[in-house]
């Protein structure tokens, strides 16, 4: 007859309880990130709808043994964390890293503005450190190179340019506010955001 874990824990002696709660531990802190989904019970077309991308892209996410950190930063911001990197040594302690490349590590969300006679431009900002960038005025064609360079897809580039028609800002990424697309500022800066300066790009 199957006992259930209480009954089988409770006849443990404490030394073995205590290298079980262990065990236990350091599997939730080993979780693979669809476990991590699956534990926040969030299903991969919950996810597909928050960062606005197919379902199978989230599937192809979920199966890759490497990945850019922007896409596993932006994952890991849509089931409500922020992703750390730490550098952990075997002769003990660990140290944070905070900056990768010339840029460091920092991530900003983005939006796009209706800037007036056809034009438009995209402001970033910091979501915890770092300088607000932007574009200059950008007209259709240029505003929609930065877009495509951002891998943003055409669909939700179609829907960024109907929804400025209505409003005169809106962000780009996921489809609610706490499942945010993050960039990296390397990306963002490599996609042409500067100082913005006057007349629009062609």
């Amino acid at each position: 007859m199957a006992r259930n874990y209480k009954e089988l824990q409770e006849n443990m002696d404490p030394a073995s309880r205590a290298d079980n709660a262990g065990r236990v531990r350091d599997e939730l802190q080993r979780m693979a990130i669809d476990e991590l989904r699956n534990a926040k019970r969030l299903a991969q077309a919950d996810m597909a709808e928050m960062l606005d991308v197919p379902q199978s892209s989230i599937s192809r996410i979920e199966q890759r043994a490497d990945m850019y950190l922007s896409t596993l930063r932006n994952y890991i911001h849509a089931v409500g964390g922020v992703l750390q990197i730490r550098a952990v040594f075997p002769e003990g302690g660990s140290v944070a890293i905070s900056h990768l490349g010339e840029y460091g590590d920092r991530s900003y969300v983005v939006r796009a503005r209706a800037d007036g006679s056809g034009t438009y431009r995209l402001e970033a900002q910091p979501v915890d450190q770092g300088d607000p960038l932007s574009t200059e005025a950008l007209k259709a064609r240029a505003f929609t190179k930065i877009l495509k360079a951002l891998d943003i897809p055409e669909s939700q580039i179609s829907a960024v340019r109907k929804s400025l028609e209505e409003r005169p800002f809106t962000e780009i990424g996921g489809r609610f506010t706490f499942a945010q697309r993050l960039f990296s500022e390397a990306s963002l800066r490599e996609a042409g955001f500067e100082a913005t300066s006057s007349g629009p790009s062609q």
